[in-house]
């Protein structure tokens, strides 16, 4: 094994991350030594080719059970925490803690950004439905830039300052899905543009997606390469566009802010790329051979619930019917990245499997694999810093609650 590169080491992380990795490196060599002496393949093979990191994690440092826990009791629900219509939440959008600890939400119901205290006491809003500066037509995602609070609109993003005084707006691309900040002064827009029918595409395609780097005024800054898109199937007859369709258990790609890199992977397998702004790639994180397998049962339970949601002749049935079926599942759906650096790969689940807490699989700062986290039931991750989870829950009576649960890190 070879030891850390030069650029590993000084990958930016910020003064406190440093200080903690610089106490947790030197112990992570023994601790298989530690856990016995159990004949195994090691924690992580590291090397380098032709300038390129790469990581690959062998197995879970944890084994089979999860050293870092989630307490379902929260220290704060928005829901709970005031009265009236300020803490009542209606398909809630986003929710997100920012540097000071005070809590932001994106409610879809009214288009509103609210904020919060870290004790869960409203401060105070802005948003509504409308086209005017400080209004949304259909909002999306929140991110903190430092100080500053984006807002993403269906094809706009709006740029407030700390106390929610609108100080501009401008236009993105519509397809913007969710908004990530790069140190420096930069938004990475996550684009995810559908197949249309002036596309000219059909059967199976996976179309580019776009990463291109803004200023928080919208500038264009660079072009830092692309995303695989989604596993669609296009469905033309008699050289007339039918409909798209996603596979069944389909492939996608996601995208996160690492410091001041940026993290992309395609779910195709348990791994990542690691680009620094110029889109050069300089990391690679995996774990070889991850399990992937799907049942015949589960696909079969996975085609009927979503068959099921179309009568016979639904001009939407004929595309569905004709997606063909992955014979592997997604390696995950999101990434998050907290404050440590670690990163978190939400497992996928099914149509069928919803039912099923969320569970993140965790990589350390260095790629080492850690194990995997199980959230509390009916509980939807948002984000992840180093003593908490943010995130909504919905009760038996579908409410929705806004909570910060606190994360344990043994």
């Amino acid at each position: 094994m070879k030891a850390r590169s030069e650029h590993a080491r000084k990958r930016r992380r910020g003064s406190g991350t440093a200080f903690v990795r610089s106490l947790l490196l030197p112990v992570l060599p023994f601790l298989p030594a530690c856990q016995g002496s159990e004949a195994g393949p090691p924690l992580v093979v590291q090397r380098d080719s032709a300038g390129i990191e790469i990581v690959e994690a062998m197995r879970p440092l944890w084994g089979d059970s999860s050293l870092w826990s989630i307490d379902p009791d929260p220290l704060v629900d928005l829901t709970l925490s005031g009265n009236g219509p300020h803490h009542e939440f209606h398909g809630l959008r986003d929710m997100k803690q920012r540097p000071d600890g005070s809590l932001m939400v994106a409610d879809g119901s009214s288009n509103e950004v609210r904020v919060f205290s870290a004790a869960g006491e409203f401060l105070g809003s802005f948003g509504g439905r409308g086209d005017g500066p400080g209004e949304f037509r259909t909002l999306r995602r929140i991110e903190s830039a430092g100080d500053t609070l984006l807002a993403l609109d269906r094809g706009r993003l709006t740029v407030a300052a700390h106390d929610l005084t609108v100080v501009g707006t401008f236009d993105i691309d519509p397809w913007t899905v969710d908004l990530h900040y790069v140190d420096g002064g930069r938004i990475l827009p996550e684009i995810s543009r559908p197949v249309l029918p002036m596309d000219g595409l059909t059967g199976s395609v996976r179309p580019p997606q776009p990463l291109v780097l803004l200023d928080l005024k919208g500038a264009r800054i660079d072009s830092v390469g692309e995303l695989r898109g989604a596993e669609v199937h296009v469905l033309v007859r008699d050289g007339s566009y039918v409909g798209t369709a996603p596979h069944f258990f389909g492939k996608a790609s996601h995208v996160a802010a690492l410091g001041g890199h940026i993290l992309r992977g395609s779910s195709d397998a348990m791994r990542l790329e690691e680009l620094d702004l110029s889109g050069n790639l300089v990391r690679i994180l995996r774990i070889p051979g991850y399990p992937l397998d799907l049942s015949d049962a589960l696909i079969a339970a996975e085609r009927d619930f979503l068959l099921d949601g179309f009568t016979p002749g639904h001009p939407l049935r004929a595309p569905f019917e004709a997606a063909p079926v992955s014979d592997t599942r997604p390696a995950f759906t999101d990434i998050l990245v907290d404050p440590s650096g670690a990163v978190w790969l939400e497992l996928h689940r099914g149509r069928t499997e919803q039912d099923q807490p969320e569970k993140w699989l965790v990589l350390d700062a260095d790629g080492t694999w850690l194990g995997t986290v199980e959230m509390p039931d009916r509980f939807r991750v948002a984000q992840i810093t180093m003593d908490a989870v943010l995130g909504v829950r919905e009760d038996a009576l579908d409410i929705q609650h806004p909570q910060l649960l606190r994360l344990t890190r043994n």
